[in-house]
């Protein structure tokens, strides 16, 4: 039994070192099973056995582990009384594991053997001695694997031989293993690459380095000069260059990937980390103005980068161009409508704009300049100018000596009793005699008048007092009826605005008559 217990205990550590978590050498553990056909020495004169057995076994540092296995085989003693015997040898190995490639390995194992020949009639069923092995495990690509070993046992106690004697065992095995931890083979030599930082801010126009460096999957560190072929790209170009150095070139505002590359034993790796380029601003202010056309707005274009940092001057313009122009900022009403005034940046690859409202409003209109000779001026159904009017008449000449531009329309116009025909010819007939009499005047002051003229008869009344015209036969238009009418018994003149290129063709709005000023005010 001490052949069993001993196993016991070696089976034992093996299985403890795999119920712990792996530590150190301890990493491999593993198991098989096998046949095994053995040769023995011929004095022992017992048949040669074939059987099966198992075996246990646990790496113990880099290449050095340690095995324990046995077998269970049949024989007969060729000699009296020709018992049968079981053969039965336990071993207790140290191994060396050569690697030959990622898969297959020598191993070579020298250690303990006890052979238990049960059922022998000599005294003596056991036999102590030493055992070498020379073996091949290929493995697959997990935990199973091939094994073949050849084995020698050299026994120097004494068995039928005299106290002297001494026997050697050949044996030749085949069999499979499992790995329980672990796998089969030495897993390949794996390492990982790292970029420093993962992630890094760069701003536009500026560069940074990412530090890269590379460890075994064990920790261990690897010099980056054993790691060939570094190439590093961007994931995106315009936002971020870099070099196989891993030194980043920000372009434009964005974010890309870095990625690096690098062989080592063979096996090629990547590692990637972020650049991330800040965003810039522009923003004009105020958001809105409202300016008369002729007025001028104040803008500004603040440009700044991700820390606040002032990035200069912008360019301006204003769309569209016909109602507003603008130059650093200051722009100016053209004309009535809205405007929409531009900013705009180029800085690190990146153009922006930013915007505000102008709205261009017209001025008031200029107060028109006037003269009315109505009913003070003029008699009932009659167009003789009176000694009045004419001194009225007077100021329009002597406006027009202070202001040799000047333009006038004279407009005629009637009350509404009489037929409509006969008052437009009323109208004109007062318009030509306020013609020849401004005409008469101009020429003995030397000045020359711009006129044009037009009547309207009674379609531009100016009020509304007095009875209703009656149809034909018309009765005589009484007194209170006249008067009431009077003020629509007159010829206006008025003076011609920029934008006036003659006598209007319909009547004159109220709003022209409420801002009406004389001939006297004009400088």
């Amino acid at each position: 039994m001490r052949n069993s217990r001993f196993f016991l205990a070696l089976a034992a550590t093996a299985l403890s070192a795999q119920g712990a978590a792996a530590q150190g050498p301890l990493e491999r553990l593993s198991v098989g099973v096998f046949g095994q056909y053995t040769k023995l020495d011929s004095d022992l004169r017992m048949d040669n056995p074939v059987g099966v057995g198992g075996r246990v076994g646990v790496s113990l540092y880099k290449w050095l582990g340690a095995e324990a296995d046995i077998n269970v085989g049949s024989t007969k003693a060729n000699r009296a009384p020709n018992e049968s015997i079981t053969y039965r040898p336990f071993r207790t190995l140290l191994t060396l594991g050569v690697p030959v490639s990622d898969r297959a390995k020598v191993i070579l194992g020298a250690g303990y053997v006890n052979s238990v020949y049960s059922g022998r009639s000599t005294a003596n069923e056991y036999e102590d001695g030493v055992a070498g092995q020379v073996g091949i495990q290929v493995c697959g690509s997990g935990k199973w694997g091939f094994r073949a070993d050849g084995l020698m046992d050299y026994n120097p106690s004494p068995n039928e031989q005299g106290l002297d004697g001494t026997s050697r065992n050949l044996g030749m095995r085949v069999g499979a293993t499992y790995a329980l931890r672990g796998d089969c083979g030495d897993a390949p030599p794996d390492w990982a690459l790292k970029l420093s930082p993962s992630e890094r801010t760069v701003p536009a126009g500026q560069s940074a380095e990412f530090t890269p460096s590379a460890a075994t999957i064990k920790g261990k560190l690897i010099p980056m000069k054993d790691v060939t072929g570094m190439t590093c790209s961007s994931s995106d170009n315009s936002v971020a260059t870099v070099d196989n150095a891993a030194k980043v070139t920000a372009v434009k505002a964005g974010s890309a990937t870095i990625t690096c590359s690098g062989t080592w034993k063979k096996i090629t790796r990547n590692a990637t980390a972020r650049v991330m380029v800040p965003d810039w601003s522009l923003a004009v202010s105020p958001a809105a103005e409202s300016r008369e056309v002729g007025q001028s707005a104040r803008f500004t274009a603040a440009a700044k980068d991700y820390d606040g940092r002032d990035l200069g001057a912008s360019e301006w313009m204003a769309m569209p161009a016909s109602v507003a122009s603008v130059s650093n900022g200051s722009a100016t009403c053209l004309a009535a409508g809205s405007a929409r005034i531009v900013a705009r940046k180029t800085h690190a690859n990146q153009t922006k704009e930013g915007s505000a409202t102008l709205t261009c409003t017209a001025p008031p209109a200029a107060p028109k300049v006037s003269i009315a000779l109505d009913s003070t001026h003029f008699d009932f159904d009659r167009a003789i100018v009176k000694k009045a009017g004419m001194a009225v008449l007077q100021t329009v000449v002597d406006a027009a000596k202070r202001v040799p531009s000047l333009r006038i329309s004279i407009e005629g116009h009637t009350d509404w009793y009489g037929d409509e025909g006969y008052n437009t010819k009323l109208a004109d007939k007062r318009v030509t005699a306020v013609h020849k009499a401004l005409t008469s005047l101009a020429k003995k002051g030397k000045v020359t008048l711009n006129i044009s003229s037009r009547s309207y008869g009674e379609s531009c009344p100016l009020t509304q007092a007095g009875d209703p015209d009656p149809s034909p036969p018309r009765p005589r238009v009484s007194k209170a009826n006249k008067a009431a009418q009077a003020p629509n018994r007159r010829v206006e003149v008025w003076q011609l605005l920029e934008g006036e290129t003659g006598s209007p063709t319909s009547c004159r709005p109220a709003d022209q008559y409420a801002n009406r000023i004389a001939f006297t005010t004009i400088k």
